[in-house]
């Protein structure tokens, strides 16, 4: 008896194996079509296959070229704390650190959104970090002779990418994102 139902169950799935390759024989200009038509909108909708050096790289190779004094990295999560109305939720990649010791007004914060549209809607977040901060260090005495990094400080946005540099060598450190990020 058991041979005879699994006779019937093999008989079945062979059956059933020799139509559907049958069905895909009687049409393979439509399968194939598909299949390229398919490709060829993956390719057109999914520009995030693209590589690129991450966030964290960039911020690195600056950091080793204009260190800041005892540099804090901020995680995506805090950056909230520091850029007032940004949607975390476009943020695809980040990196941020700040001058933890409070010897200088020094923070640097790479930013890749997930759309061009995130990344202009955030800049305004961004600039008004570079505000705050600037106001903040002209208040204290003690930051007067660090003011020179707020003459060419920046907030740039380039496609998805953001970026914000307060450093005693901006135009090194944005030669250097520049360059990643082209």
């Amino acid at each position: 008896m058991k041979k005879k139902i699994l006779a019937a169950l093999v008989a079945s799935v062979l059956i059933i194996s020799a139509s559907a390759c049958g069905n895909n024989e009687k049409k393979p200009e439509a399968s194939a079509a598909t299949t390229s038509k398919t490709a060829a909108d993956t390719a057109e909708t999914k520009p995030a296959a693209e590589t690129y050096k991450p966030a964290a790289d960039i911020v690195n190779e600056v950091l080793a070229a204009v260190p800041i004094n005892s540099a804090k990295d901020k995680s995506k999560e805090k950056l909230a704390d520091y850029f007032d109305g940004i949607d975390l939720n476009t943020i695809e990649d980040s990196s941020m650190y700040v001058c933890a010791s409070g010897s200088g007004p020094d923070e640097i914060a790479v930013l890749r959104f997930k759309t061009e549209d995130d990344a202009k809607n955030a800049v305004t977040s961004v600039m008004n970090r570079l505000i705050d901060c600037k106001n903040t260090s002209e208040d204290y005495p003690i930051w007067k002779d660090q003011m020179y990094k707020f003459d060419d400080a920046a907030v740039v946005q380039e496609g998805v990418w953001v970026y914000y540099i307060i450093t005693s060598n901006n135009a090194k450190a944005e030669e250097i994102i520049k360059k990643s990020i082209s």
